[in-house]
């Protein structure tokens, strides 16, 4: 081989040996690279655990707005729950507790 044979074949193997380690430097720190694709792949099964549980969420409120729809007991239930409504054939008794005690704390002359 020729000197300059060899001299470009060392300047061609450098410059290979350059673009390996270009493109290695770029793999573990650059922009799209393994530590990015790390993160992302944490983000997405974040994500995706989120969505699972939303999801769970949605069918136990589309249960719930079918069952509002079709069932006269789930309409009883809210109302007794949330606006704290009684039929008319029965009594409703409020047990109020730590009532007893303020009585005996007040003097005769109190009440």
């Amino acid at each position: 081989m020729s000197p300059r044979a060899r001299r470009w074949s060392r300047i061609a193997a450098i410059a290979v040996a350059g673009l390996v380690v270009w493109l290695q430097w770029e793999l573990w720190t650059g922009r799209g690279g393994i530590p990015d694709v790390d993160r992302l792949e944490q983000r997405v099964a974040a994500q995706r655990a989120e969505n699972a549980a939303l999801r769970a969420r949605n069918r136990a409120l589309a249960a719930d707005v079918e069952d509002l729809k079709t069932g006269r007991e789930a309409i009883e239930e809210r109302a007794r729950e949330e606006l704290g409504m009684v039929r008319d054939d029965e009594v409703f008794y409020q047990v109020v507790e730590g009532g007893h005690e303020r009585r005996r704390r007040e003097s005769p002359e109190q009440r």
